[in-house]
């Protein structure tokens, strides 16, 4: 049977498994349990192991940065930071993120910092969460990693802390000032608002989107603790929003993963539960613009979600699930209107429960992600999958001195490189009291700068000197912006929008928009007035 357990996990720990004669247990266990990652290396073998053989590239893994932590009589404390989280790559061409904790050592390790990372490995530090007389009142525990958004501001949010322990929304600059509360998640009666955020993006109207893992609905037949929600914050007016409360029966639970896609809908993961046989599967959801919520597919019966959604090139969302039956992973394609569902050959079998990192487009045209453990590669590997048929491509293993255990995936700098972190080890110099608590890494495997994207204009027309924002992908590294063949002045927002003014001279066409990978031009016409 199904029981839902009052306390807290991480979103990449959507799911807990344990063998029953009735079913399995969803719990919501801590995030940061000492003997975490020990028992998931355990049950991880061969993930990235697919049913064909595959060959470990030459490619290296090369460590960026290490988080040290220093040893005491009481514990074990990490000033930097340690467990770094997902990393992005900003405006400036900095890495900024967040890591999970500043205390190791004992059963449930707290607080967690932010920080600035330059390309060549200098660290500054640009926030700590310091616990209060009564907990941590600006968060604790940071989790998936930042959002920059137009206003050049820095976006995350917690898994615990804040004013319930509920998590929070947060805000601070590039240069670590002005951080700011924007929300405590459970502020509202029944946390109606949401509690346990999990996942944060900036949409293609500039506002920022997210999903909490619980709270919301608490109507029969969700559990007490709520379905969970989908929320928009306005960095304009500093509006919380919250957009659809998930109900059980209708539209699953615990929703993550979330992405929009380039119809301007989202879409994203939550756990659907059968009442009639108490089982659960993964929904693939829809959540359009103007509030509608619809499951667009369901899977098999205890087929359960474990990482986000990706977008293709094709246009299709990828995505991974645990057979719990079969005791198998498949990474599976779908259509965006939840047709033509595939499940990729299955991974080696597994014991237990785990999560993947969603999936990235790479420039090659692939998919790439990493790997937690396999038997291959003990201290996890990042590796790459065909998006026609989710063979394993290339593979690359770490080693203990570039770091052990990624977790959270990566990201594809604007001049091709891969950048991420591991949970743990690599190298440090100090004494025998301190030791490595993770790294950002960088892996070279050879393939282009990624081209930028052209999703849509906010505007179609204007006269010369009006400014012109400019949504799509890949735009870190841009060096030129036209209009119709004239260059115009712009500055990069973020790695989604670009503004640009209407240059002088400019007639009506496309607007194009040029980095180290290519150009991309605009399918819309832009009229100069």
């Amino acid at each position: 049977m199904f029981e839902m357990l009052n306390t807290k996990r991480s979103g990449r720990e959507m799911l807990r498994t344990s063998t029953k004669a009735l079913g399995f247990v969803i719990s919501r266990n801590s995030l940061f349990n000492s003997n975490r990652t020990r028992s998931v290396m355990t049950f991880v073998l061969g993930l990235s192991l697919a049913v064909t053989a595959r060959a470990q590239n030459s490619g290296t893994i090369d460590q960026l940065f290490a988080f040290t932590c220093t040893r005491g009589i009481s514990g074990e404390t990490c000033p930097q930071g340690g467990r770094p989280d997902l990393i992005i790559q900003a405006s400036d061409g900095n890495f900024y993120g967040a890591a999970q904790v500043t205390d190791e050592g004992v059963s449930d390790p707290q607080g967690g910092t932010l920080f600035k990372l330059t390309p060549a490995g200098k660290f500054t530090r640009l926030f700590t969460f310091t616990q209060g007389a009564s907990g941590f009142p600006n968060g604790n525990n940071p989790v998936s990693g930042f959002v920059e958004a137009n206003d050049g501001f820095l976006y995350g949010i917690t898994f615990n802390g804040g004013r319930q322990n509920d998590g929070v929304l947060f805000r601070i600059s590039k240069t670590g000032t002005g951080f700011k509360v924007l929300h405590n998640f459970c502020s509202s009666a029944n946390c109606a608002d949401g509690s346990i955020p999990n996942g944060l993006l900036l949409g293609q109207d500039g506002n920022l989107y997210g999903t909490t893992q619980e709270g919301g609905s608490s109507v029969s037949p969700c559990p007490s603790s709520g379905c969970g929600t989908i929320f928009r914050f306005e960095p304009t007016t500093g509006a919380f929003t919250v957009l659809h409360r998930l109900t059980d029966a209708a539209d699953g639970l615990q929703p993550s993963g979330m992405i929009q896609a380039t119809n301007g809908n989202f879409y994203g993961i939550s756990q659907g539960l059968d009442p009639r046989v108490d089982s659960f599967n993964v929904d693939i959801f829809q959540f359009t613009p103007a509030g509608e919520f619809t499951v667009q597919s369901k899977s098999p019966i205890l087929d359960i979600g474990i990482s986000g959604l990706t977008q293709g090139a094709n246009g299709n969302l990828y995505g991974a699930f645990q057979n719990i039956s079969a005791d198998e992973i498949n990474f599976f394609e779908v259509s965006a209107d939840g047709t033509g569902f595939v499940a990729f050959a299955p991974f080696t079998p597994l014991v237990g429960v785990l999560s993947i990192p969603s999936l990235f487009l790479a420039s090659d045209g692939n998919l790439w992600d990493t790997n937690f453990s396999d038997s291959t590669a003990p201290m996890g590997s990042v590796f790459s999958i065909s998006p026609q048929n989710g063979a394993v491509l290339q593979t690359f293993a770490f080693d203990g001195a570039n770091g052990n255990s990624p977790e959270v995936g990566v990201i594809q700098a604007a001049d091709g490189t891969f950048v991420g972190t591991t949970e743990h080890a690599g190298t440090m110099s100090g004494g025998s009291k301190e030791f490595a608590d993770g790294t950002v890494w960088t892996l070279d495997a050879g393939l282009p700068a990624p081209a930028p994207a052209i999703t849509l204009l906010n505007s179609t027309s204007g006269s010369e000197g009006s400014t012109v924002l400019i949504n799509g992908h890949n735009f870190i590294g841009t060096t030129a912006v036209g209009f119709n063949g004239v260059s115009a002045s712009f500055q990069v927002l973020n790695t989604q929008f670009v503004g640009a003014t209407v240059p002088a001279g400019a007639t009506t066409g496309p607007i194009t928009v040029t980095n180290l990978g290519g150009t991309a031009t605009s399918t819309q016409s832009f009229n100069v007035n």
